[in-house]
């Protein structure tokens, strides 16, 4: 019996060793950290941006109003004489920033063409995404021509058909840019 309280007791104080041992050592491990730090991105700057539209092309068409452009849209609107006519207009995006950027999407083109009169069309011309404008590098500028082409579909089915209401059409489109994680 003695052999067994003796055994006992050690048991009993290896279990408080053990626990005080356990509580010294999550007091050592839950300390608080304190990190101090300071971030920067220096002189960089975005700044991508629309900076002229032009008349190209222009076929049994022409511009109404003035053509209106901010930072990232540019407004059309036209007038086209007749089935098969066309007009394309030369959009110049310039990366003044330097950040290099990429052509996420265009927007705009869609809701353009499922307006009245439907006969009128915009497309994309020259661009797509992923497209790269780089950083400005000293005087240098990157620059991307975006072109914009509006027709008057005429299919052998409705060929000699005007269009409900109107023979023209104003539309906006955006070009949306983003940083080029790639670059």
């Amino acid at each position: 019996m003695m052999k067994q309280n003796k055994k006992k007791n050690f048991v009993i104080i290896a279990l408080f060793v053990a626990i005080v041992a356990m509580g010294v050592g999550y007091a050592a491990l839950t300390q608080v950290l304190t990190i101090n730090g300071t971030a920067s991105v220096g002189d960089a700057k975005w700044q991508v941006e629309i900076t002229d539209i032009k008349e190209n092309a222009m076929v049994g068409a022409t511009t109404k109003g003035d053509l209106k452009y901010d930072a990232t849209s540019a407004t059309f609107a036209v007038d086209l004489a007749y089935p098969g006519a066309t007009a394309t207009y030369d959009i110049t995006v310039a990366n003044n920033g330097t950040i290099d950027a990429v052509l996420e999407s265009v927007s705009g083109i869609e809701a353009a063409n499922a307006a009245n009169p439907v006969q009128i069309q915009y497309e994309i011309l020259g661009a797509t995404a992923g497209d790269k404008l780089s950083a400005k590098a000293g005087d240098n500028v990157d620059t991307q021509v975006v072109q914009v082409k509006v027709t008057w579909v005429a299919d052998e089915a409705n060929k000699d058909q005007i269009p409900t209401g109107a023979t023209s059409k104003t539309a906006t489109i955006t070009l949306n840019y983003a940083q080029d994680t790639n670059a």
